[in-house]
């Protein structure tokens, strides 16, 4: 496995044996499209003892959450959706090699990596001639290299859980505003965002 940039896809049928091994010539890792299969990140690989080919290449398979629902108990759902067949990973046919599946729960207030039981498992239709690993890592510290900078990190995770900022009024921006107006323009943006947000402005006309 070798990678030192991202290139995001614009089509779900890259994540294929068929074209994963190009990345890994390019160094590259894959990140995927929205809104597609369960898979967000692709790391192709390839093992040690066949050369790098179509025939050889195989994938870690990453789903990421940044909602602190999910913590250092594993939801086994979610390995549901990193399916190595559902998402044409390998062609009907081909020969099936090992997949490593990993669930990124980053905003898990414990921090862990765990391994679901194997009999819990249900292998089914889907991987009857797949092997699959799976790995469950919950919390930034779950990732060990990260210990200098989990606060840089943590800050990006934030960041990526906040909405837009057009509704936060701040003095600077009106400082020539009383409390009072800045607190009734701050209201009727909300109303023009309706039903986006928890926040009763955003759902005023809809109270009772």
């Amino acid at each position: 496995m070798w990678f030192n940039h991202v290139i995001r896809i614009e089509d779900s049928k890259m994540i294929n044996a068929d074209y994963l091994w190009a990345f890994i010539t390019r160094g590259a890792m894959v990140l995927c499209t929205h809104n597609q299969y369960g898979v967000d990140i692709v790391l192709p690989l390839c093992p040690k003892q066949g050369n790098l080919s179509r025939g050889t290449v195989s994938a870690i398979l990453i789903q990421v959450k940044n909602d602190d629902k999910y913590g250092l108990k594993i939801d086994k759902t979610l390995f549901d959706g990193l399916d190595p067949t559902g998402v044409g990973l390998f062609d009907e046919g081909s020969p099936q090699r090992p997949v490593i599946r990993m669930v990124f729960a980053l905003a898990s207030k414990e921090h862990g990596v765990d391994f679901p039981i194997v009999h819990e498992r249900s292998r089914g239709r889907f991987f009857e001639n797949c092997t699959t690993f799976d790995i469950w890592c919950a919390g930034l510290l779950s990732f060990k290299n990260i210990n200098e900078d989990v606060t840089s990190y943590q800050v990006l995770l934030d960041r990526s859980l906040q909405p837009h900022d057009a509704f936060n009024l701040r003095e600077s921006n009106d400082k020539d505003l009383d409390d009072a107006t800045r607190k009734s323009r701050g209201r009727r943006r909300r109303r023009m965002a309706a039903l986006t947000m928890v926040d009763k402005d955003h759902r005023q006309i809809y109270l009772k």
